[in-house]
């Protein structure tokens, strides 16, 4: 499936984390997102691995688990691997395929020029991780 730019921004904009940044900028963001499809089972990340991106879910369930417990089921609109695209370090937790899924794949290196460039959306998504630690449970 190839998704246009337009239904790339839209997929973009239900993720809290770019929720709050313009449309414009969102754009240049879409445009060079990498998309992925995925089969139920598959493995998207492997805990432990140092990686340097982030996904967005356009569709499709996920599970986070650490080892054995379950962290977190994931849809539409849900990122994974967050700060692992501001600064790489082994994964906490593996994300499995629940369905077959897509998402958009954003590498660190395309993140970073975009925060540079384009103060608004390191603003955004300042905002949306501050939002986000504030709202998670102790000890996660």
């Amino acid at each position: 499936m190839t998704m246009t730019t337009v239904d790339r921004v839209v997929a973009l904009h239900r993720v809290p984390l770019f929720a709050d940044v313009p449309g414009r900028v969102l754009a240049a963001l879409a445009m060079r997102a990498t998309e992925v499809e995925v089969a139920a089972g598959d493995v998207l990340i492997e805990q432990g691995a140092v990686e340097d991106h982030l996904y967005a879910v356009v569709s499709g369930r996920f599970v986070a688990r650490d080892g054995e417990r379950t962290l977190r089921e994931l849809g539409p609109g849900s990122t994974v691997g967050e700060l692992a695209a501001l600064a790489p370090e082994p994964r906490s937790a593996s994300v499995t395929a629940l369905e077959d899924g897509l998402l958009l794949r954003i590498d660190k290196v395309l993140l970073d020029e975009l925060l540079a460039d384009r103060p608004e959306l390191a603003r955004a998504v300042i905002a949306s991780l501050v939002r986000m630690l504030r709202n998670s449970p102790a000890g996660e």
